[in-house]
């Protein structure tokens, strides 16, 4: 009978033992699994497709990628320069098949236009890409045409509301391919443009 106490406390301390060593080994694994990271270059703001990327758009972050994962864009290699070849979402990993090198991929140019603020929803932000009607509005009983689609697939590359707190209107930084903006500007002359998303 006098043993079984020293047993018990013999259990405890092999129990005891085996957790530190765990806790030790968690922590070297955890502290390897951190320094086993490469850095690979994200965007730091959604981009559209057809613009050329600046140093602002991207960052460096430390990632562990799958052995088969390939094609991101590690600190080695800069992306700075080349053009998207596709819209990219920010925190996105870049990869080289987004991109090119092709002066004639440089398609879009970016274009500011006044909506009213009740033209557009409240949730779209920077990165949406959203259709563009034309309308017109009816005055002393006269008819006006349908509303016409003026462009679709537009890239929404700023949503500055602070306007539209001293009036109706706000302004919309649009990345547009360079042949779509006579017809935008042409419709931003007569009616308003109003702005529709294919979800939310």
């Amino acid at each position: 009978m006098s043993n079984q106490p020293s047993k018990k406390s013999h259990q405890r301390l092999v129990i005891a033992g085996a957790l530190f060593f765990a806790s030790i080994l968690a922590s070297f694994l955890i502290s390897y699994a951190s320094q086993s990271g490469e850095h690979y270059w994200v965007a730091t703001q959604p981009l559209a497709r057809g613009v050329q990327i600046e140093a602002r758009d991207l960052a460096l972050v430390k990632v562990t990628l799958g052995t088969g994962v390939r094609g991101y864009l590690s600190s080695q290699e800069s992306p700075i320069g080349s053009i998207t070849r596709r819209s990219l979402s920010d925190g996105e990993l870049i990869n080289m098949s987004d991109l090119s090198a092709n002066s004639e991929d440089l398609t879009s140019e970016s274009l500011s236009i006044s909506i009213r603020s009740s033209d557009i929803s409240p949730t779209v932000t920077s990165g949406a890409i959203v259709s563009l009607y034309q309308v017109h509005d009816a005055r002393n009983g006269e008819v006006v045409p349908e509303p016409i689609r003026i462009l679709s697939g537009v890239f929404v590359k700023e949503v500055s509301r602070k306007s539209a707190n001293f009036g109706t209107d706000l302004s919309l930084t649009l990345s547009v391919n360079g042949e779509d903006i006579p017809a935008l500007l042409s419709a931003t002359s007569s009616g308003r443009i109003v702005v529709v998303t294919s979800h939310g």
